[in-house]
């Protein structure tokens, strides 16, 4: 029993990272900061940009070892889809021992194109369910957001939990958060990330990352964040319209977690937008 306990309270730890958040194959590595210069599933699902051509499909699978306990082991799949100027971005997650304690996320993100600036709508859902008789918690999130770009610069804005939402009526809810979002394009060279988490009562969360174009579609990419002080890396492989990621990272306290993923895009990636 004492094991069980131990493992519902590193998830609950866990759980607090990013909120509402469906995990992608580069976030772990990446510190979770995102590239919003070409299109991912994650990325579109995370602070969407102006970057995927119409009728262009995205899907993302992702398997996520954290910290070395396969009771922690989380799956999620990712979609997102391009119609004239609207993207539409779905993400679902799961993790957790059904005997003791799953929880899953949902997220679901609609965007809006014009030129360089792109408008937000977000909502997300966690469902807990708790072994024995202690049945089931669950909660449901809005937000908003925007993005920009100009030349190689890119800039997000994205607002979650703005409606506080409660996973019990005997607990406070969620604080609202405050995700900034920055990119550095620096063409077929490296693209330098950066990611700032804003929530009352907590100290900011500030987190840079950086990916490394080896080749034309494979690269190295590594991240940092602070508060606690993590890093992780990885790398990526590109083959025709496949992509195969690996990140690892580290938490100070709780240990290494390894992320793998896969993704497949439909569509010509060189299109005219």
């Amino acid at each position: 029993m004492k094991n069980v306990f131990t493992i519902i309270f590193l998830l609950l730890i866990s759980a607090g990272l990013y909120g509402y958040d469906v995990e992608g194959g580069r976030q772990s590595g990446m510190a979770g900061t995102i590239i919003m210069s070409t299109p991912s599933a994650h990325g579109l699902l995370s602070c969407p940009t102006n970057n995927l051509f119409p009728k262009q499909f995205v899907i993302e699978s992702v398997a996520n070892k954290k910290y070395g306990l396969a009771d922690l082991d989380q799956v999620s799949i990712l979609a997102a889809y391009r119609f004239k100027k609207f993207t539409a971005a779905f993400g679902f997650s799961r993790f957790g021992t059904p005997d003791y304690y799953t929880e899953k996320n949902i997220r679901a993100v609609l965007s809006y194109h014009k030129n360089s600036i792109t408008a937000i709508m977000i909502t997300s859902g966690r469902l807990i369910e708790i072994g024995g008789k202690y049945g089931n918690l669950r909660a449901a999130s809005v937000g908003l957001g925007v993005s920009y770009f100009k030349d190689n610069y890119y800039f997000g804005l994205t607002i979650d939990d703005i409606n506080k939402p409660k996973i019990a009526n005997n607990v406070d809810g969620e604080n609202t958060k405050l995700n900034l979002y920055a990119e550095i394009d620096g063409s077929e060279k490296h693209s330098v990330t950066g990611r700032l988490i804003l929530e009352k009562y907590e100290k900011p969360l500030l987190s840079f990352g950086q990916f490394i174009n080896l080749t034309e579609k494979n690269g190295l990419f590594w991240g940092l964040s602070f508060n606690p002080l993590k890093y992780g890396g990885g790398f990526e492989i590109e083959y025709k319209k496949f992509s195969f990621v690996y990140g690892v990272s580290h938490h100070p306290v709780l240990g290494f977690s390894h992320t793998v993923s896969l993704s497949f895009l439909v569509g010509r990636r060189d299109e005219v937008n």
